[in-house]
């Protein structure tokens, strides 16, 4: 950047800077969370008041060259420039008027003593403003008032290498207290981390808890249904229901292998139901369909002899030749054989019902109400227990994470609370 006015090649001005040492102390001291965030908050509060008070020559500096600015600005607005060659003097006169007017422009703004890190920056940034726009407006006007106004240039410069001096001891101070700074933020980010782990910790751990005390309940619960059913399976009223349970299971098994048994029977016949079915009313074919499909629904109606007469005409039709089967003979035999046996068949057929409903009547049905909601009470809880022993299970292994995590934290928490205050704590909570 060019000099101001051509003349800034002076030394900058320096400025001592306090950088605390301290030796560190290696006996470990035992402190809460709380109490280390308080003393790191308290060193940040220190740190910023050091940076003020460092600042605070460097801004009584500023306000001085500020000032003496200003005074040679007001002399330099009062004082009339003997031009030789009256060309010369409009060129001159808005050269001036222009300095003065950015110069004042620029000495309105106050430049307040800082007292927080904000207001640190915003006083780097405000004398830095100061230091660029001078030397914008020297670089600009420099030809014209190093041969024309040589009295107030060199007054000019030297204020503003002071400025520009003084800017750079800013800008070092600003950035010595970004390095210790960068430390201590580290080192309150670790610890508020750690804090917020060891909360997530605290409610992963109270979340477990609650999980184990409702395992602990529910088997209690399953122990006190085990004990109802046991209860109630020793009675003799469950022993009879058992056992009506159990007869009404085998009865209705063997009527299900008898329809079976049936359907098997008039299998061979159902091609000569098929033939004789053409022509026939819907009635008949009807009839014909129960027959073939499910023959024992014959028993429902009060006589067969309906189902008997369309046995013998389809065995007429075969005896006659009517109904040709390659095995038609042998199909007569087989419908006379069915005709002298559906008798007795319904007879059986109709007694194992009559027995079904017997039992029907006699089983409790609020007794086997009860008992159905004890097993399924029983499912219920066992289940609930299989979920909350299968979620604590990935909720333990979670836990260990976060406690993996929480002991890395508080490790280089304390490594960090140990660059910041040279002692060794050893955090707690």
């Amino acid at each position: 950047m060019t000099p101001l006015f051509g003349l800034l090649n002076k030394k900058s001005e320096g400025v001592s800077l306090k950088r605390s040492e301290s030796r560190p102390d290696t006996s470990p001291k035992m402190i809460p969370i709380s109490e280390a965030s308080a003393l790191v908050r308290e060193i940040e509060i220190g740190n910023v008041g050091d940076l003020c008070n460092d600042l605070n020559p460097l801004r009584e500096a500023v306000v001085k060259s500020l000032k003496t600015v200003e005074k040679i600005t007001f002399n330099l607005e009062r004082d009339r420039i003997k031009i030789e060659e009256a060309k010369f003097e409009p060129i001159v006169e808005n050269s001036k008027n222009t300095v003065i007017a950015c110069l004042r422009r620029e000495l309105s703004v106050d430049v307040p003593l800082p007292t927080s890190f904000d207001e640190a920056v915003k006083f780097k940034d405000r004398v830095g403003s100061l230091t660029s726009r001078f030397m914008e407006v020297s670089e600009s006007h420099k030809r014209v008032f190093n041969v024309f106004i040589k009295k107030y240039s060199g007054k000019l410069a030297d204020e503003f290498e002071r400025l520009s001096s003084l800017s750079r001891n800013v800008d070092s101070v600003l950035s010595l207290f970004d390095q210790d700074r960068k430390s201590l933020l580290e080192c309150t980010d670790h610890i508020g981390m750690l804090s917020s782990k060891i909360m997530s910790l605290k409610e992963a751990e109270i979340h477990i808890q609650n999980i184990r005390n409702e395992i602990i309940n529910l088997e209690k619960e399953l122990q006190e249904v085990n004990s109802r059913i046991r209860s109630y399976e020793a009675s003799t009223e469950f022993r009879e229901a058992t056992r009506i349970n159990e007869e009404i299971i085998r009865v209705e098994h063997e009527q299900l292998e008898a329809q079976k048994q049936m359907h098997d029977l008039f299998s061979p016949t159902t091609r000569a139901f098929t033939k004789y079915s053409y022509g026939v009313s819907k009635e008949i074919i009807g009839r014909l369909k129960v027959l073939a499909e499910q023959p024992w629904h014959i028993f429902a109606e009060s006589e067969l002899t309906p189902y008997f007469d369309i046995l013998r005409e389809i065995r007429k039709a075969l005896i006659e030749g009517k109904i040709v089967l390659k095995d038609g003979s042998k199909t007569a035999r087989h419908i006379d054989d069915l005709i002298q046996t559906l008798p007795s068949i319904k007879n059986e057929f109709l007694d194992r019902q009559r027995y079904l409903s017997t039992l029907y009547h006699q089983r409790d049905g609020d007794f086997v109400k009860h008992s159905s909601e004890l097993s399924n009470e029983k499912k219920s809880i066992t289940r609930r227990l299989e979920d909350l022993k299968l979620a604590l299970s990935r909720l333990e292994d979670q836990i260990e994470e976060k406690r993996r995590q929480v002991n890395d934290l508080r490790n280089k928490s304390e490594s960090y609370l140990f660059k910041t205050t040279g002692k060794n704590f050893q955090l707690m909570w």
